[in-house]
């Protein structure tokens, strides 16, 4: 073999896919996936009408019941979230408002208090004079005390510790109460969700959807004591 025959078997390997020299290989999964097709085709064109229907049908439900359950579970989640947002909304105002009741009516008790200091010292002194004295024969210390009296009095001619004492124990029972009836309205759902994701068939589609399961209400620290009235 010359060198030219050499060099013509170099350039035959070099080009030979360009030159169409060399068969192309076959595509294995080009031709398993149009196996599998021809396979699939064949045993679908085999099977009656009716088990296709029933096929059909099956598949549609699968999908219908697929869809019912994750929006029931996220209808079911949404409420548990909702009732537990309003049980902390509750806490949150037995928190803000019985400090503000408590000072109120704790100022009123102290506008009394003085008051009523006032009125023991006048019928202290009265007790001790003749019910025959007029009141022009009053010591200067009895007319002292009168005088406090009448100044405090004006100073706070309504004074209603009483009205807010009752005010404070109406809307401490009112909170409460709220907070009572809130936890049992999410004791409900939370119990209501947590069935229909443990139920048959929904559990089986919540292993796909992974619902998970809402725990019993627990409060912050701070809100699970109520405030001390003193």
């Amino acid at each position: 073999m010359n060198d030219r025959d050499q060099i013509n078997q170099i350039l035959k390997k070099v080009y030979a896919s360009e030159l169409g020299l060399i068969e192309q290989a076959p595509n294995i999964a080009l031709k398993n996936k149009h196996g599998l097709s021809r396979i699939y085709a064949a045993l679908w064109s085999r099977q009656p009408a009716a088990i296709k229907t029933a096929i059909f049908a099956l598949t549609m439900a699968v999908i219908s019941a697929a869809v019912y359950y994750y929006n029931t579970f996220t209808i079911n989640y949404f409420n548990v979230v909702m009732e537990r947002a309003q049980i902390e909304a509750q806490l949150q105002r037995r928190n803000d408002l019985i400090p503000n009741l408590v000072a109120t009516a704790n100022k009123y008790m102290n506008y009394e208090q003085n008051v009523f200091t006032h009125v023991s010292d006048v019928r202290a002194a009265v007790k001790s004079l003749d019910k025959t004295i007029e009141l022009k024969g009053l010591k200067a210390d009895d007319l002292s005390v009168l005088s406090k009296f009448q100044a405090v009095a004006e100073a706070y001619p309504i004074l209603k510790s009483s009205e807010a004492y009752t005010l404070l124990l109406k809307e401490l029972s009112d909170t409460e109460t709220k907070i009572v009836e809130m936890r049992i309205a999410y004791n409900k759902v939370s119990s209501y969700y947590n069935s229909r994701l443990k139920m048959f068939p929904g559990n089986i589609f919540n292993l796909v959807f992974r619902f998970k399961e809402m725990p019993v209400f627990e409060s912050v620290v701070r809100a699970k004591t109520t405030p001390g009235v003193k």
